[in-house]
């Protein structure tokens, strides 16, 4: 054969993956260390909690209607039985003011009456038997059984000496008792009834005449106004002595009479 003799073999050539350089290994490691890394932890991490998933919205419950403004309550009326005045003594009152003047009239004929201890013991059972005596005193029934022809000054009969005793018990308790004072003015103000008898239209117009001669000794004042307030001019022509002797009598001086009756 022609030509030039073979020369020597050439070497093999290294594998492909060494050519690459231990850059390429390293990247390789350090890619499989990352998948490593992340797939298993170093420790392990609580779970983080899922918020629920959110339900139906519910609609707010209706607010209650608005409770109506409560009016004040009605005022609560009291019926009450029909009842008599205060004033007014009962039949059993006006009996126990007759049987007590009856024993006052007759207590003064008697040494051994204590008329200030009866007076106190009148007094005791309470304004009843003050209400008693003026309600006896303002009913002329019992003057209605006089004769026309009944005397006063001489010789009175009983049911005007009961009555007297009346008007002097009155007249005790007056100083102490204003409801006696009140039962005197009262009585001394009331009207004569033109209807009655001439009897007992002269019987009441002496009751007056006495309580008013008697009020003027317990208080003047009260007395001379009771006699302005007398609304018949007739009947103060009648009574005007009674106020000028009761005045005299509580011991006002003439002077002082005059003084206080010029007005009148």
């Amino acid at each position: 054969m022609n030509g030039p003799p073979p020369g020597p073999p050439r070497p093999t050539p290294p594998p492909r993956w060494r050519m690459l350089g231990p850059g390429l290994a390293m990247l390789v490691l350090g890619g499989v260390g990352l998948v490593v890394s992340t797939s298993r932890p170093d420790a392990p991490q609580a779970p983080v909690p899922q918020e629920p998933a959110p339900g139906p919205m519910r609609s707010a419950a209706p607010l209650p209607p608005p409770r109506p403004a409560s009016s004040p309550p009605a005022p609560v009326t009291q019926t009450s039985e029909a009842t008599e005045p205060e004033d007014t003594a009962t039949r059993a009152q006006r009996e126990a003011a007759r049987e007590s003047a009856r024993q006052y009239r007759a207590g003064r004929f008697n040494a051994f009456f204590r008329k200030a201890a009866f007076i106190e013991e009148f007094s005791r059972q309470g304004p009843t038997r003050i209400h008693g005596l003026r309600e006896e005193l303002a009913d002329p029934s019992a003057l209605r059984q006089l004769a026309a022809d009944a005397r006063f000054l001489e010789d009175k009969p009983e049911p005007v000496l009961e009555r007297m005793a009346m008007i002097d018990l009155l007249f005790e308790l007056a100083p102490s008792e204003p409801a006696a004072r009140d039962a005197m003015t009262s009585l001394a103000l009331s009207p004569i009834d033109r209807g009655l008898p001439d009897s007992v239209k002269k019987g009441l117009v002496g009751e007056k005449y006495d309580l008013l001669f008697r009020l003027a000794q317990v208080d003047r004042q009260l007395a001379v106004d009771t006699f302005a307030k007398l609304e018949s001019p007739k009947l103060k022509n009648l009574l005007r002595e009674a106020l000028i002797a009761g005045l005299a009598e509580s011991g006002a001086s003439p002077d002082e009479v005059q003084r206080m009756t010029a007005h009148l």
